[in-house]
C-alpha cells in the first residue's frame, strides 16, 4: 500500500479539460512544457562501499528489466510503443535527432510536444497514466509524429522494425474512443490483465474459482479463449521465468480453467539473471536468502515463495540498503486484486529516521485512541517500523511518497508490517506544490509547512493507518479469530455475523472500491492523529507548532479533496484513482458537518461567515474560488465527524461488510452538481507536477582490472527521462 502526496494521474501532468470545455482530445494530449524533478544520489553514492555499489547496481537492474512487465500490464499496445521510441532515441543522440527534425520541417514546439509523449510514456511505462488511468496522447500531429520516426538514421533491420511498429501502433497512440480514454472493465474502459471478452460474470468464475482453490491472484492475468466444449474456458496466465506445465481444471460445470505459467517469462529472465548476480554483495545470509526466495518466486510464481521473502523482509530490522520487487500493488487492476510489477532501491537516512523512533516505540499505546472497541483492533501492532531513504531506484510507473508493507494479509498478521518514507520523493513534490483555491494567509502558512506537514502525514498514514485495524476471519477448520457471536456491531447494534471465509481477502471482497476504501481509512487516521497532542509529540512537534502543523495538515486533505474533482468521470460515476476518491470522501464528511453546524448555531451571532462555517467554498465557475477552513472548528466539528467516518470505515472492513461498505462509500463519493460545477475551473487551474528522472548505474574496470559501478544521472527534462531509459535499455534493445 502506498501513501501518495505523489498525486499523479490527470492532476500531476494537468491533463484535463480544455479552456472550452468541449475538446475532447484536449484532454489527454500531454502538455509540451512537462515539468521534470531529478532525484539526485550523487552524495549518498559517495559515501558507499565499493560491494554495496555493486549489491545496489545489480538489483537495481533486476528492478528496471521487471518495468518492462508494467507496459504490458497497461495496454495491449504499450510494449510495441516502448520498443519502438526505444528504437528511434538509439539512433542518433538527441541533438542530431532534433537537428534532422528541424530539417524535415519540424517544428521545435512538435519536437518538445513529442519528447514530451516519449517521456510520458517512459516515466508512466505505458501510455496511460500510473495514477488516474487516463489514457494520453502526443500533441504534435500524427502526420508530424510520422515525419519524425521516417528520419531517424536507423538502418536495414532496426529500420523496418521502428517501421512496422509505428504502423502497428499508429492508430493506437492516438485513438481516442470511448472505451479507451481510461483503463476500466467494459464497456467503461480497458484493461490488459483481462481479454476484451471477459464479461463481469467470467471475472467473477475465475474469482470464485481461485478462492475455492486458494489461489491469490496478485501475478496473474485471464484471458477467455475459444473452447470446444460447451462450457466457455479461461487461460489463468501466471508470471514465471520458467514455462511449467499447463494444468486443467472444471469448475463446477461452469466453466474450464487452463493454468499457464510463463507470463512475461523473457523479461523475468532477465530479472532473475541480475538477481543472481546481486546475490554475493549481500550483506548478510539473511538477505542473501530473501534474494532466493525472490529468484524462487519469479521463476516458478509461487506466491508462498514471495511471502516467504517478504518474512525476511520484515526480520530484517533495518538495513543500510533497503530492496524489494515483484508484483506488489493493485491499483491498476480495475478489480484491485491483480499487481503491478515494481522493483526498488533505497538507502537509509539515519538522521531523519531517528525522528521517528519515539513514534514507533509509541505506536501501541496510540493505536489504542483509534474509534473503534477493542475485539476491532489487533492484538499486535502490525506496523515493526518507520524509517526514512534515499531512492536509487523505483522501477515502476510512479514513486510513491511512502509505502507500507507486505500487502499480503495473513503476512501482516502474523509479522507485521514495515513503513519507509522516501523524503526525495516528498521534496520534489514540495517544490512543485500549488496553492491555488486558498486565500493569501493560507497560501503562506502551507508554503511554509508543507514539508513537514507531508512527512508526518504520511508517517501516520503508513504506521497508524495502513498498520491498524483487524479483519475478522474464520478459518478453514472453523475457528474465528475474534469472539464470534460475542461482539456487537458498532453500527447496527446487533451481533457481528459475518467475516471473512477461507480463501477470502480484503482484496477480493471489497474489489473495485477495496484500495480507495483503505487509502480513505488510512489518511482519516493520519489526520486524526494530528489533533493527538501525544502523537504530535512522538514525532517532534508540541505547543503552537504542532497546532499549525494540524491545521495545514487538515486544510490541505480538504484542498486535496477539492481538486480531485477533476479526475471523477460523471458520464459513468467512476473514480479511476484512489487517492483521489479517498480524500473526496473525507471532503463530503467534513462539508456535511460544517452545514450541520451551521444549521445547529444557526441562531448565534457570528461577525464573519468564516467564523461560521467549518468549510467553505466561496465562489463559482465565473469568480474566483476559496476553499476556506476555520482551524477552530477543527477538533469541534471537524474531528466528531472524522472520528465517526473512520469507525465506519473500520466496522464494514473488519466484518467484511462489502454489501454496507459498498452502499455508503458509494453514496460518500458520488459528486453533488454543487460540487461538479467546480470541475472545469479546478482543471484549468492545476499546474502540471513533475515526472521524475533517476539515475543510472554501469559497470567499468579500472586499470587494476577491479570491477567498478559507475553513477550516471541526467538532466531534470523530458530528454533526461529519454536518455535515462535508452541508458537502462540499451542491450534489450539491441539484443531484441
Amino acid at each position: 500500500m502506498t501513501s501518495n502526496p505523489r498525486e499523479t494521474g490527470a492532476k500531476r501532468l494537468g491533463l484535463g479539460l480544455s479552456n472550452d470545455g468541449n475538446n475532447i482530445r484536449s484532454q489527454h494530449v500531454v502538455p509540451a512544457d512537462l515539468p521534470v524533478s531529478r532525484i539526485s544520489c550523487k552524495e549518498t553514492w559517495s559515501k558507499l562501499s565499493e560491494p554495496q555499489k555493486h549489491f545496489i547496481h545489480h538489483f537495481s537492474r533486476a528492478s528496471w528489466s521487471g518495468s518492462r512487465i508494467c507496459c504490458s500490464q497497461v495496454s495491449e499496445e504499450s510494449p510495441d510503443i516502448l520498443r519502438m521510441l526505444l528504437l528511434m532515441f538509439s539512433s542518433a543522440d538527441m541533438l542530431d535527432l532534433k537537428r534532422r527534425c528541424h530539417l524535415a520541417a519540424v517544428t521545435p514546439w512538435e519536437w518538445d510536444s513529442f519528447t514530451a509523449y516519449a517521456a510520458c510514456f517512459l516515466a508512466n511505462k505505458g501510455n496511460y497514466l500510473a495514477f488516474g488511468d487516463m489514457k494520453f496522447i502526443p500533441g504534435i500531429p500524427d502526420k508530424q509524429l510520422d515525419i519524425i520516426v521516417r528520419i531517424c538514421p536507423l538502418k536495414d533491420d532496426k529500420k523496418r522494425r521502428v517501421l512496422d511498429l509505428w504502423d502497428k501502433t499508429r492508430k493506437k497512440i492516438y485513438s481516442l474512443s470511448s472505451v479507451e480514454r481510461r483503463l476500466g472493465m467494459p464497456p467503461h474502459g480497458l484493461s490488459a490483465y483481462y481479454s476484451n471478452n471477459m464479461s463481469a460474470w467470467d471475472v467473477q468464475l475465475v474469482s470464485d474459482w481461485m478462492m475455492d482453490s486458494e489461489r491469490e491472484p496478485w501475478n496473474t492475468r485471464v484471458w477467455k479463449t475459444s473452447g470446444h466444449g460447451d462450457l466457455p474456458e479461461y487461460e489463468l496466465r501466471i508470471a514465471s521465468a520458467r514455462s511449467l506445465p499447463t494444468k486443467t481444471y472444471s469448475y463446477k460445470n461452469k466453466g474450464v480453467i487452463h493454468v499457464i505459467y510463463g507470463d512475461h517469462k523473457e523479461d523475468l529472465k532477465d530479472v532473475v539473471i541480475h538477481l543472481r548476480n546481486a546475490i554475493p554483495y549481500a550483506d548478510s545470509d539473511h538477505q542473501r536468502e530473501m534474494l532466493k526466495c525472490f529468484i524462487d518466486y519469479l521463476e516458478t510464481g509461487s506466491i508462498e515463495s514471495h511471502k516467504r521473502s517478504q518474512i525476511l523482509w520484515l526480520q530484517q530490522g533495518e538495513p543500510a540498503i533497503e530492496v524489494n520487487i515483484g508484483f506488489v500493488e493493485t491499483y491498476r487492476d480495475p478489480q484491485r486484486c491483480r499487481a503491478e510489477f515494481e522493483g526498488y532501491v533505497a538507502v537509509l537516512n539515519q538522521s531523519a529516521s531517528k525522528q521517528f523512533r519515539p513514534l514507533r516505540e509509541r505506536a501501541k499505546d496510540l493505536l489504542s485512541a483509534l474509534p473503534w472497541p477493542k475485539e476491532f483492533h489487533a492484538e499486535e501492532a502490525q506496523s515493526t517500523g518507520f524509517s526514512c531513504f534515499q531512492i536509487f531506484a523505483f522501477a515502476n510507473g510512479s514513486i510513491p511518497a511512502g509505502v507500507n508493507l507486505p500487502n499480503y494479509e495473513d503476512v501482516r498478521v502474523a509479522h507485521g508490517s514495515r513503513n519507509l518514507c522516501f523524503l526525495d520523493v516528498l521534496g520534489s513534490k514540495d517544490n512543485n506544490f500549488q496553492t491555488t483555491f486558498l486565500d493569501e494567509d493560507d497560501a503562506r502558512i502551507v508554503q511554509r509547512l508543507r514539508h513537514e506537514v507531508s512527512v508526518v502525514q504520511v508517517a501516520f498514514h503508513e504506521l497508524l493507518g495502513h498498520g491498524s485495524g483487524k479483519l475478522f476471519i474464520r478459518n478453514s477448520e472453523g475457528g474465528y479469530n475474534f469472539p464470534y457471536g460475542k461482539v456487537r456491531h458498532p453500527i447496527t447494534g446487533e451481533l457481528v455475523s459475518t467475516c471473512y471465509k477461507p480463501g477470502e481477502t480484503w482484496n477480493s471482497v471489497f474489489g473495485d472500491i477495496s484500495s480507495a476504501f483503505e487509502e480513505c481509512r488510512a489518511e482519516c487516521v493520519g489526520l486524526f492523529f494530528t489533533t493527538h497532542p501525544e502523537a504530535m509529540e512522538a514525532v517532534g512537534y508540541t505547543g503552537q507548532e504542532a497546532e499549525d502543523l494540524m491545521y495545514v495538515n487538515w486544510l490541505m486533505m480538504v484542498r486535496a479533496g477539492f481538486m480531485a474533482i477533476a479526475v471523477y468521470s460523471e458520464d459513468t460515476d467512476i473514480w479511476p484513482q484512489a487517492h483521489a476518491q479517498a480524500r473526496f470522501a473525507i471532503l463530503c464528511t467534513l462539508l456535511a458537518a460544517s452545514e450541520l453546524d451551521v444549521q445547529e448555531n444557526a441562531g448565534e451571532d457570528e461577525q464573519h461567515e468564516r467564523e461560521r462555517d467549518f468549510i467553505k467554498i466561496h465562489g463559482c465557475e465565473y469568480r474566483k474560488v476559496i476553499v476556506r477552513m476555520n482551524r477552530n472548528k477543527i477538533k469541534t466539528v471537524g474531528f466528531p465527524a472524522l472520528r465517526t467516518l473512520l469507525m465506519r470505515l473500520q466496522v464494514y472492513r473488519s466484518t467484511a461488510d462489502v454489501t454496507g461498505g459498498r452502499e455508503f462509500f458509494k453514496l460518500l463519493t458520488t459528486v453533488p452538481k454543487s460540487l461538479l460545477e467546480f470541475k472545469r475551473k479546478i482543471s484549468r487551474n492545476r499546474r502540471s507536477g513533475p515526472l521524475f528522472v533517476q539515475a543510472h548505474t554501469s559497470l567499468t574496470t579500472n586499470k587494476e582490472g577491479e570491477s567498478r559501478v559507475m553513477l550516471e544521472e541526467f538532466s531534470p527534462t523530458p530528454v533526461g527521462i529519454i536518455e535515462s531509459s535508452l541508458a537502462r535499455f540499451r542491450d534489450w534493445i539491441s539484443g531484441g
